[in-house]
């Protein structure tokens, strides 16, 4: 699943995998993991790049996996290898949601180092601008606008496995 942060992926992931029986997949945990560091705290002390070359690394590696949900960070569409690998590897979703909508759900954005040091909606609205084309190659887009992440996975479930 692609998107910007606070479209649910993560959460509409772990409810897909339940209902399915699929492994999930948090790609920016498994980060964190292999890091040993918050995400804050990589690109604070290690930088963007390097976060961005571990997400590509961890995601060639979990994409070789079959029956599983896996929920990537907003800006890995930013990198055409991972499309490229999303889309030979499995159906690749965009959970998409409205910037004010976005901004409701992320509050003050505490933990998500791209909000830092501005205004959420801004910030938001400018991610968008440049992420909106690479989120636009998913298959499948779910609107997520006034849905429940249990609405959200339904329609998921019966877009991918028509």
């Amino acid at each position: 699943m692609v998107g910007p942060m606070g479209s649910g992926k993560s959460t509409v992931a772990q409810i897909i995998g339940k209902k399915l029986g699929w492994r999930t997949c948090d790609l920016d945990l498994l980060i964190t993991e292999k890091a040993g560091m918050t995400i804050p705290e990589i690109f604070a002390e290690k930088g963007e790049a390097y976060f961005r070359r571990l997400e590509r690394e961890l995601l060639a590696t979990v994409l070789q996996g079959e029956r599983q949900v896996v929920a990537t960070g907003g800006g890995a569409v930013l990198d055409e290898e991972n499309r490229r690998i999303m889309k030979e590897n499995g159906a690749v979703v965009y959970l998409r949601a409205e910037i004010k909508e976005l901004c409701r759900r992320l509050g003050t954005g505490k933990g998500r180092p791209l909000l830092a040091g501005g205004e959420p909606e801004e910030i938001l609205a400018r991610l968008a601008r440049e992420r909106e084309a690479f989120y636009q190659e998913a298959q499948v887009t779910v609107d997520t606008q006034g849905l429940t992440p249990e609405a959200v996975a339904g329609q998921v479930i019966a877009a991918v496995l028509k």
